[in-house]
């Protein structure tokens, strides 16, 4: 079977818990980037963007809101297309030093059984995609950014 068949490749189960996009960057001066789709302690989405250019910048941390329903729209296209089996894609022979690759992170949640199990998928840059694939990266990618509504909050943190 091919590697990058998804025949046989099953969706998700349970309800989208977590979804992380980091941009690939160079991070020798300290940079960080990463955006995250998560509920917060009031079970509301949140869209969170923290940023930083270089060690000597504080972190800026940016918070908006999410509507429910682009959450549930979003999470069903997730599992429809399938975006989960990307994380089973053959590792590449690329390989950057001084760099940081970019990555998706996806979080499930289920309780179907009695208790709560989770299920964690990582795509992630060092691995062989089709024209296919990279065209799916970008679609989730677009559909991900558009999550963000209203700003709530922009926080600097100082180390």
């Amino acid at each position: 079977m091919s590697p990058f068949s998804d025949l046989f490749s099953k969706a998700p189960q349970g309800s989208l818990h977590s979804f992380t996009y980091s941009p690939g960057y160079c991070d020798m001066d300290g940079g960080s980037h990463l955006t995250e789709l998560r509920k917060n302690e009031n079970g509301e989405w949140n869209y969170i963007t923290s940023n930083r250019s270089e060690h000597s910048e504080p972190m800026t941390v940016s918070t908006y809101a999410v509507s429910e329903q682009k959450v549930s729209e979003f999470e069903t296209f997730i599992k429809e297309s399938k975006f989960t089996a990307l994380s089973k894609r053959p590792k590449s022979d690329v390989f950057v030093t001084d760099y940081s690759p970019w990555h998706f992170g996806i979080d499930f949640v289920s309780s179907a059984s009695g208790k709560r199990s989770y299920e964690r998928y990582n795509i992630t840059e060092y691995k062989k995609y089709s024209d296919k694939d990279r065209g799916l990266m970008k679609e989730v990618l677009g559909r991900f950014h558009a999550l963000k509504g209203a700003l709530i909050s922009e926080v600097t943190e100082n180390d």
